[in-house]
């Protein structure tokens, strides 16, 4: 499963890893770079103003031997768009991963900082195996800062957990206002716990699941919310094929507000020589509710995708992907990419 999850490269980030540059190794001490440069030409059907976009990333990766088992260990990563691209400031960095903390071989990872919570590591990740899109039928936050993290495997098991401290600009947002913009609660974060555990098979079978807890609070009320996620998933790799299914459930409580959201992804792709072919399929729905002045309800994700990259070279890749929408009010999308990893 791993070759063939490193075939497509899946999430971007392992990508990069996957192409860093040993800079420095020596008596225990290594030190890494890796980053990528991609040209994105992104347009909606029938759109006849479709944008070239730049966008590249940059990380470094440091590991240094403390004894025969365990090493201290430290990630950082920033993304940066070109000048007119996305929501970046033209000088200023975006921090996806920035962690330090020890490996101790057979007995587990422990970092602290900004990354993935234990709930997408190995769960919500089987089925983002697209570039662009995809892994849109959960309501998994992204990566979140402030956090404590353990990650364990021993054979095929493997557990992970983590805590994440109070964060003022982590804002509860959930489902969508029905023309694909997020809905924000107005909430931020005093604390967040998660876990997720499974087991990985010889012959290709993997199995996962997890739980996710988050309570929030309204600074100008003090009207608390809280944030309960579970998904269960499977994998299956094969002779250059991979399928992944996710089922996950969330729920939004605020007094006696309650929110309901039901999801689940398919995805498979077959990897053949330098061609990847990718498609699959994300629905989810929120059940008719009302969370303080905030109705949701209705069909949160109703996505198709159809994607294919061929690569250069291990690190030269180009990829089109085209996004089919089944929701009222919102145009399919496709996308044309040149990307480069180092």
């Amino acid at each position: 499963m791993k070759k063939t999850i490193l075939a497509i490269a899946i999430p971007a980030l392992f990508a990069s890893a996957a192409n860093a540059a040993t800079i420095y190794d020596k008596d225990g001490t290594t030190f890494d770079v890796n980053g990528r440069i991609e040209a994105n030409y992104f347009g909606e059907h029938d759109d006849v103003d479709a944008e070239l976009k730049g966008e590249s990333r940059l990380g470094w990766a440091g590991k240094i031997a403390l004894n025969n088992t365990w090493s201290g260990i430290a990630t950082a990563e920033w993304q940066v768009s070109s000048e007119n691209s996305g929501d970046y400031k033209t000088d200023d960095f975006q921090a996806r991963h920035l962690y330090a903390g020890f490996d101790g071989s057979q007995y587990g990872k422990i970092i602290f900082g900004q990354t993935d919570t234990a709930y997408f590591n190995n769960l919500i990740e089987k089925t983002d195996i697209f570039n662009e899109w995809g892994s849109e039928a959960n309501a998994y936050g992204g990566r979140q800062e402030g956090q404590i993290i353990y990650m364990g495997k021993w054979g095929g098991f493997f557990a992970n957990a983590s805590y994440q401290t109070n964060d003022d600009n982590a804002e509860l947002s959930f489902g969508s206002d029905g023309n694909g913009d997020t809905v924000k609660l107005g909430s931020k974060l005093d604390k967040g716990y998660a876990t997720s555990l499974g087991y990985d098979f010889d012959f290709g079978l993997g199995l996962a699941a997890g739980y996710a807890k988050s309570d929030f609070v309204k600074s100008t009320t003090g009207v608390k919310s809280d944030k309960e996620d579970w998904a269960i998933a499977a994998s299956y790799a094969i002779n250059g094929f991979y399928f992944a299914g996710l089922y996950n459930e969330s729920q939004v409580t605020r007094g006696n507000d309650e929110a309901d959201y039901k999801g689940y992804e398919l995805v498979a792709s077959y990897n053949v020589d330098a061609w990847t072919f990718l498609t699959g399929y994300n629905f989810a729905k929120i059940d008719d509710a009302t969370i303080g002045t905030n109705i949701l309800s209705g069909d949160v994700a109703d996505y198709t995708y159809l994607g294919v990259q061929y690569a250069f070279t291990s690190k030269l890749k180009a990829y089109t992907e085209y996004k089919i929408v089944g929701l009222d009010k919102v145009d399919d999308e496709w996308t044309v990419a040149l990307q480069y990893n180092f």
